[in-house]
C-alpha cells in the first residue's frame, strides 16, 4: 500500500492538464488517492477497481463501509460499462451530464469494480462532472473513480482547495486546485434503480427539472 504524503503538493489546473495528468494517473495507477475539483464540490478520488486505494479511501473519510460510493465517469459511455440504463436513466443522463446530476442505476454484474466500493450493493451511483480538467483526467485514465467529496463524513464539504482539512490533504498524493466550485453544493441525487423515481438529495436541480427530462409515455 503506497505511502501517504505529508503534504501534497497543490497543482494549479486551471486550463489544462497538460502538465500535471502524468503524476495524477501514476498516483491513480499506484492505487494512491488524489483530491479533484468539480463544479460542486472538492473530491477524494481513487481508482474504482482498486481494492486497497478504496479502503484507505474509507480510513480517511472516516466513513462505514456500508455506505457504498459514487463513481465519477467521463460520459454515458463510460457509465454504461457499471450501470444497466433504461429509457428513463438515458433520459435523464443526457438531459444533466455532465452537470451536478447523480444517477443511481442498476449495477451490472460484470462491472469493473472491486466489491468493497460497492459496500454490496446491487445499484451504483454514477455522475459526469462538468469540469472539463477532470474529465479529461477521466477519460485518460479510462475508469471510474470513486471520489466522494474531500472532507471527513459528517463535516462540510470544500467548496475551495484551501478549505480542504489538512490531515485529508496529507492523506492524498496530488490536490489539483482549481480555485472555487462553480455550484459550491452537493450534486442532485436521483434514485432510478427501481420502479418509481426517488429524489434522496436535492441540489441543484429541482423535482420538476428532473419529471421534465423523462421520457413521456
Amino acid at each position: 500500500m503506497p505511502a501517504s504524503r505529508s503534504n501534497a503538493p497543490v497543482m494549479a489546473i486551471h486550463q489544462s492538464l497538460a502538465n500535471t495528468l502524468p503524476d495524477a494517473m501514476t498516483a491513480l495507477r499506484d492505487g494512491e488517492l488524489i483530491i479533484v475539483p468539480t463544479e460542486t464540490v472538492y473530491g477524494l478520488a481513487a481508482d474504482a477497481s482498486n481494492a486497497a486505494a478504496i479502503e484507505r479511501l474509507y480510513a480517511l473519510k472516516q466513513r462505514p463501509l456500508s455506505q457504498p460510493f459514487s463513481l465519477l465517469v467521463a460520459d454515458l459511455s463510460m457509465a454504461m460499462r457499471y450501470g444497466i440504463f433504461d429509457d428513463r436513466a438515458r433520459a435523464l443522463a443526457k438531459a444533466f451530464w455532465p452537470g451536478p446530476f447523480t444517477l443511481i442505476v442498476p449495477l451490472k454484474t460484470d462491472a469493473p469494480l472491486c466489491p468493497v466500493v460497492q459496500a454490496s450493493g446491487k445499484t451504483v451511483g454514477l455522475r459526469v462532472p462538468d469540469h472539463q480538467n477532470t474529465r479529461a483526467l477521466i477519460a485518460q485514465f479510462d475508469g471510474a473513480l470513486a471520489a466522494p467529496s474531500a472532507n471527513r463524513t459528517g463535516a462540510p464539504a470544500p467548496t475551495k482547495g484551501k478549505d480542504i482539512a489538512p490531515f485529508i490533504r496529507a492523506g492524498a498524493a496530488i490536490c489539483l486546485d482549481d480555485g472555487p466550485c462553480q455550484h459550491g453544493i452537493a450534486s442532485t441525487l436521483v434514485d432510478i434503480s427501481g420502479d418509481n423515481l426517488k429524489i434522496l438529495r436535492q441540489g441543484s436541480l429541482t423535482r420538476d427539472n428532473i419529471m421534465e427530462a423523462l421520457p413521456r409515455p
